[in-house]
């Protein structure tokens, strides 16, 4: 697979507790472009008119709920359909791939990027215990909750994208699939670095373009 570093849109899938977002920073610092996580969030709020808290609340869950009753502004009492929800993400991972090369996390990039031209998919898992020791060792929960909500929000990941796109977490659904267990966020970045400079043919870091001259 041939990439194109001047078109190249990056999405990255990641597990819980596999500091997906921190490397994907890290790499978009090392490549120069934009990292959109949370602003996805924000775009298809902007785009679709659905309340940006709602889509914050429901950020990788199922929306079930023919009404909110944590709603606490107008525009949010009158739930709109999961589809809704899928679409609003999929239209603003699409708005700003096409702003330029940047890198785009969850929220259904992925699936809304498939088969475009320049786009590299990428994801990025752990074992159960090391994703578990990590949120200990952060102090967000014991390591034993962590196991619970780690399988939980897995569950929960599974299914908010099964009745879209069945891909997500499977392998061969992605160009890069990335072990995080032994390996900090700098030393992630920098594979998956690696794998993309063999995909282009070239030097992509703009650190190192600086240095060498």
């Amino acid at each position: 697979m041939k990439v194109n570093k001047n078109n190249m849109i990056i999405t990255i899938d990641t597990e819980l507790g596999c500091n997906g977002e921190a490397v994907a920073k890290a790499l978009a610092e090392e490549l120069h472009i934009p990292c959109y996580g949370e602003e996805i969030l924000d775009k298809a709020a902007e785009l679709s008119g659905i309340s940006a808290r709602l889509l914050h609340r429901y950020d990788g869950r199922v929306v079930h709920a023919a009404y909110d009753l944590l709603a606490q502004d107008a525009s949010a009492l009158k739930m709109r359909s999961a589809a809704d929800f899928v679409t609003a993400q999929v239209l603003a991972c699409r708005e700003l791939a096409a702003q330029g090369p940047c890198i785009l996390v969850d929220r259904h990039s992925t699936m809304a990027l498939n088969g475009q031209e320049g786009h590299v998919s990428i994801f990025i898992h752990a074992d159960l215990e090391d994703r578990a020791a990590r949120l200990a060792e952060a102090g967000v929960m014991s390591a034993e909750e962590a196991r619970k909500t780690l399988r939980k929000n897995d569950r929960a990941r599974r299914s908010c994208y099964r009745g879209n796109w069945k891909g997500w977490g499977e392998a061969e659904s992605y160009d890069i699939s990335v072990n995080a267990s032994d390996a900090d966020v700098n030393t992630l970045a920098h594979t998956i670095l690696g794998f993309l400079e063999t995909m282009t043919g070239e030097s992509l870091s703009e650190k190192r373009e600086r240095k060498a001259v």
